[in-house]
């Protein structure tokens, strides 16, 4: 069974009822995320359209994994209807690391970081 422990969290507005997706991914617009781009992080209670959701982007989570197992350690990334995977590119963001296992459909425990999450990071000389 996977925890959650230390958490930092934002509250905003549902942007549609969102009381069957508690531990999904959140975009900022109060909707279920699909991308790092627009992901603001985890969704801690079970809102309706216009409540207050409970937004966790920072700390020791949990939320589930969806396209495939994630195995403790892995990098991990949004993808659709608010579900964390394996990031299994170089080139595309990550928002955490898996500290269990989790095969898809399931709750993994992780670390993450929402505040700087983007769909691929890049480095260059300015």
């Amino acid at each position: 069974m996977a925890t959650s422990g230390n958490i930092s969290t934002i509250g905003i507005a549902a942007g549609a009822d969102l009381s069957a997706f508690q531990y999904k991914i959140i975009a900022v617009d109060g909707t279920l995320a699909a991308t790092n781009a627009v992901a603001l992080g985890v969704l801690q209670n079970k809102p309706k359209s216009g409540e207050h959701a409970d937004v966790a982007f920072s700390g020791h989570m949990k939320a589930y994994v969806g396209g495939g197992s994630v195995a403790a350690g892995a990098q991990l990334a949004v993808t659709t209807s608010g579900y964390l995977i394996t990031n299994a590119t170089s080139t595309s963001g990550i928002v955490g690391r898996a500290i269990t296992a989790a095969a898809s459909g399931s709750l993994c425990e992780f670390i993450g970081d929402f505040s700087t999450a983007r769909n691929s990071y890049s480095i260059g000389i300015i």
